[in-house]
């Protein structure tokens, strides 16, 4: 696919987009497009241990000459962010006078050459030198999973700290930032990367739509009404659904319910009688279910089949593997069966893959069962429900790369036996971090193989390092930053991809993760009060 040339060099680009009923004025700046114009020279200097580099000639995809700029694997040592004097002047500042942060986006085309996974780090730099000697320098990082040319636009203020993660609340001065750097990460991805850019351009919009944090929201608006294709969940247990403050907010924002621990095996499955028959107490897993039934809700199975909720007696089993096996199928029957027609999907299998690898998680089903023990529960949950939705979930599969490769390794092998429907994505993510484009280029991972795509466990903590005691503005601005951005990419999928977006709890205290990390966090989209936060209202202006 061919690429736009960018004819006009240094200065404005006036045009007019209709969208949505108003009229946007965009102003173009183009920083360089490699082929003599711009700012910069035909070539840079070479630094460092990146094998070749530099202008290279117009290919087929290309409009003329482009930056190419390689890692050759050859030394682990490199540099993160950038190379030096692979660096350029941003725009005259007297360009940006008087411009807001949230309106100025960097653009350019960029690919990856042959070497999908090269992860491309783009930096701010606020000051004429080089990067570490200065005091901020605001990062954006993604992947290319595909070796395709694209364009892409990065506003300026979805930028990080590089340097200094401890400051992330500090805003960007747009009039202080003098370079731009445009690199990779040879600590992640692929042993070669590449990366390939061009078109480099300053954009300028004069509306955006964004997150505003004092929008007011009226009464009678919900998250299920504003979300009209798809289902807006959350995590529920058997004592909250008997509590009224609780249901009532379930019946009126949600519908989709998850139980959170009621349909574990560990809830259920109690052990095995003397004449060898499985022994299962549905008590709490009933009520869930018939809470869903009652409310004509979707009910979202989870999990089958988990490393962590395993009963004592299967952990110290005593028989033959195939005794085991023969346990795992006659017990994911008979669940699948009895919910038959009430639970719309499962989480079959979830969290298989061990974090910072490709390769399974070390446990007993993998242990007693082998490699394909995946497959198999897969095909037992098939075989009991031919209707209802089968998923894989993890959690990190947005950042952990390898993890990532492992998990649609195994996702691949299930769609080639069709047996499976979705991937659910548990999003237990902090405030700053993942950004929104790798959010948006892993759920793309999910909608390139034509399944159902579930962010399944959705809180932003907003304390992940423990540095503060009560919750600030800046971190309610930023929750509900993080939210809009989440909600964003999700409602952006195409319609027929598009399965739930799931919130993992209700309201702040209700939480697992002040108690897992052991200082306070705010987390979910009310406080303890049921009030709603800002995190509310940014889930819903993602929805407009």
């Amino acid at each position: 696919m061919g690429r736009t040339k960018l004819i006009v060099i240094f200065s404005l680009l006036p045009f007019v987009l209709i969208q949505q009923g108003y009229t946007q004025t965009t102003e173009e700046f183009l920083v360089t497009d490699f082929d003599g114009g711009g700012i910069l020279p035909d070539a840079w200097s070479s630094y460092g241990d990146l094998g070749p580099y530099g202008v290279q000639p117009g290919r087929p995809n290309s409009d003329g000459k482009y930056y190419e700029l390689v890692w050759n694997g050859s030394t682990t040592q490199g540099y993160i962010v950038s190379q030096s004097e692979i660096t350029f002047r941003l725009i005259p500042k007297r360009k940006l006078k008087e411009k807001n942060i949230d309106n100025v986006y960097l653009k350019l085309d960029v690919n990856c050459g042959s070497a999908p996974g090269t992860v491309v780090n783009i930096v701010l730099v606020d000051g004429p030198n080089d990067c570490c000697t200065n005091e901020v320098n605001w990062i954006y990082s993604f992947t290319k999973n595909t070796c395709d040319w694209e364009t892409i636009e990065i506003n300026l203020a979805e930028f990080g700290y590089a340097y200094d993660p401890n400051n992330h609340e500090k805003s960007i001065d747009i009039h202080k930032v003098g370079r731009v750097k445009i690199g990779m990460d040879v600590f992640s991805g692929p042993q070669r990367q590449t990366v390939q850019f061009d078109n480099v351009a300053l954009v300028v919009k004069d509306k955006v739509k964004k997150y505003n944090a004092d929008t007011e929201i009226a009464d009678d608006t919900t998250l299920k009404k504003r979300a009209n294709d798809f289902y807006v969940g959350v995590a529920v247990n058997p004592r909250r659904i008997k509590d009224t403050d609780y249901s009532t907010l379930y019946k009126k924002e949600f519908n989709s319910i998850t139980a959170e621990n009621a349909m574990k095996m560990k809830s259920i499955l109690k052990g095995m009688d003397t004449n060898g028959n499985l022994v299962y107490d549905w008590t709490e897993s009933d009520r869930i279910v018939d809470f869903a039934e009652i409310n004509n809700m979707n009910l979202h199975g989870h999990t089958l089949i988990w490393y962590e909720s395993i009963p004592d007696f299967l952990k110290d089993f005593k028989g033959t593997n195939e005794a085991f096996e023969t346990i795992i199928e006659k017990y994911i029957t008979n669940v699948v069966s009895r919910y038959k027609g009430k639970v719309d999907s499962w989480d079959v299998v979830n969290e298989a893959i061990a974090d910072g690898t490709s390769d399974l998680r070390k446990s007993v089903f993998l242990e007693r069962m082998g490699p394909d023990y995946v497959k198999k529960c897969f095909q037992y949950a098939k075989n009991a429900d031919q209707e209802v939705k089968l998923f894989y979930n993890d959690y990190g599969l947005i950042y952990d790369k390898k993890k990532q490769q492992g998990a649609f390794t195994l996702v691949d092998d299930l769609i080639a036996e069709n047996l499976i429907d979705g991937v659910g994505y548990q999003l237990h993510i902090d405030f700053n971090f993942p950004s929104k484009l790798d959010i948006k280029t892993a759920t793309d991972l999910i909608v390139q193989r034509k399944l159902l795509v579930h962010f399944s466990e959705l809180d932003v903590k907003t304390n992940p390092k423990g540095d503060i005691e009560t919750f600030t503005e800046s971190r309610s601005h930023a929750q509900g930053k993080k939210i809009y951005e989440v909600v964003s990419v999700f409602n952006s999928l195409p319609k027929e991809y598009k399965y739930a977006l799931t919130l993992w709890g209700l309201k702040d205290d209700d939480s697992w993760i002040t108690p897992r990390y052991g200082f306070p966090d705010w987390p979910l989209l009310f406080d303890s009060t049921f009030q709603k936060k800002r995190a509310y209202s940014g889930f819903l202006q993602a929805l407009e």
